[in-house]
């Protein structure tokens, strides 16, 4: 099979999931010697971050020029069985070939107050309709398969639930080296829970904020956190709130941290707060439960269906429940450690290995 992937919108380290998803399925072919034949369309801002392997073949879009026409020429003259678009739409639109993409969520169409008008219409205008013009649509979750299919109407066998992992780094033997540097570096507090996610305004910091308030001031507990992660819509006010509430004295935020460090943050960590009020999938979620420490999260969209039993929920509108909820794991080492035990075990329904093979099986389903 002679796949294109259109990887112009990736943006190295900023995609996250989806990112892993293309590299982790293309080492699975490599490994695994079937013959597939990739060709990766890639910007000047990401072409020198794959690598071009016997199988592989990469192709530089230009910045400027008809890139629409270019990707009709490299189709037809590649003779290209499968064109593969895993950020979002379908791009071009109008791909003769079979084609697949991968929609994370479709968050826009229950919370479009979260988006700005623009991004809200190029969504409403793309996303359905690439998802009716294609072959075959992946999402990450069952969740998310349900809602593509009750928004977009399209018949059942068209959407592909498939889970994604943790990245490679939390599958690595533990380094005391790198542990003891990420400790030095960022002076992480004893005890602390974690929350690593963008400002955006559905990763829902200011709830948990209004908890950390109420265990403060009703109860006089502090819990420490440690924030990761780039300022985005809902930064503003989430920083007002932090100021306006003298949080910070209980509060670390360390913006961007490299990859390899991430497994340390985790492990560290008393706990995984994760408020969302809206995912696709969640893989920090994965990430705690490969890093063997307990979860605290929110009982909305794909999380229940990620976590299974392993993890106490509270109800991510109402910030006493998330007071409550925090409260209860950070003062109980019986919880935490029942909630760990859970986690392995949960942990090994997902695997790179197992996404590929599953992402080949829709590709093979729809090549011509």
């Amino acid at each position: 099979m002679r796949v294109g992937i259109n990887l112009m919108s990736v943006i190295p380290g900023k995609i996250g999931g989806m990112e892993q998803y293309v590299r982790n399925l293309l080492a699975y072919s490599m490994k695994a010697g079937d013959g597939h034949q990739w060709f990766l369309f890639l910007s000047s801002h990401n072409f020198h971050t794959f690598e071009a392997q016997p199988n592989v073949r990469k192709f530089m879009v230009p910045d400027q020029g008809n890139v629409h026409a270019m990707f009709h020429f490299w189709i037809n003259s590649l003779q290209l069985n499968l064109w593969f678009c895993p950020l979002l739409v379908l791009n071009p639109a109008d791909v003769t070939i079979p084609s697949v993409i991968n929609i994370p969520d479709i968050q826009h169409e229950y919370y479009p107050q979260f988006f700005d008008a623009h991004s809200l219409r190029w969504r409403l205008d793309n996303y359905k309709s690439s998802a009716q013009r294609c072959s075959a649509v992946l999402t990450l979750s069952e969740f998310s398969k349900q809602t593509i299919l009750q928004k977009f109407g399209l018949p059942p066998h068209k959407v592909h639930a498939i889970h994604l992992d943790a990245s490679r780094e939390f599958s690595l033997p533990h380094n005391e080296a790198l542990n003891q540097q990420v400790l030095q570096k960022y002076k992480l507090p004893s005890d602390y829970g974690f929350f690593p996610a963008n400002t955006w305004h559905h990763k829902n910091h200011l709830n948990v904020f209004k908890a950390l308030v109420t265990l403060r001031d009703k109860h006089n507990i502090r819990i420490p956190m440690v924030f990761t992660g780039f300022a985005q819509e809902a930064h503003e006010n989430v920083m007002n709130y932090i100021t306006n509430n003298q949080l910070w004295n209980q509060i670390k935020w360390l913006h961007y941290v490299p990859q390899e460090e991430m497994p340390y943050l985790y492990r560290n960590a008393q706990f995984l707060c994760f408020p969302s009020l809206f995912e696709g999938f969640g893989i920090p979620l994965v990430e705690a439960m490969k890093s063997n420490i307990p979860i605290v999260c929110s009982n909305a969209g794909s999380i229940p269906e990620v976590v299974g039993d392993a993890a106490l929920t509270f109800d991510p509108n109402i910030s006493d429940d998330i007071a409550v909820k925090l409260a209860h794991l950070y003062l109980s080492p019986d919880a935490r450690a029942e909630l760990v035990a859970k986690g392995i075990h949960q942990a090994k329904h997902f695997s790179w290995e197992k996404c590929a093979r599953e992402t080949l099986a829709v590709f093979s389903s729809v090549a011509r």
